[in-house]
């Protein structure tokens, strides 16, 4: 592992520097519009909407479990099996519970 830390720094700088610069085209300015809408109840109902689109997510990557690495049954995890789980945002979802809410988007 200690040899190939000096690739990880420059893969994972280029993976950041990706994902900002298309993060940064992802989404058009602008905002959500109702009228006679008071800023204090625009938050909240963004809000909710955010709750309501969170959906889990995991990874797995590899060959867990015992056995699979050194040989027949030699300990747990030695495999090679790597992951991650989190909650993400569904756009979609998001959109579809503002416009449900009665707001539609104002590019700016």
């Amino acid at each position: 592992m200690a040899m190939y830390t000096h690739l990880v720094n420059p893969i994972l700088s280029g993976v950041l520097l990706a994902t900002l610069l298309l993060g940064g085209c992802a989404a058009p300015a602008g905002d959500w519009v109702k009228d006679s809408t008071q800023p204090l109840q625009v938050d909240q109902d963004k809000y909710a909407c955010l709750q309501q689109a969170q959906q889990p997510f995991s990874y797995l990557s590899g060959s867990p479990g015992w056995g699979s690495g050194w040989g027949p049954g030699w300990g747990p995890g030695w495999g090679g099996a790597s992951g991650y789980a989190g909650v993400q945002t569904n756009p979609e979802l998001y959109r579809a519970c503002m416009r449900a809410r009665g707001y539609s988007w104002q590019a700016q």
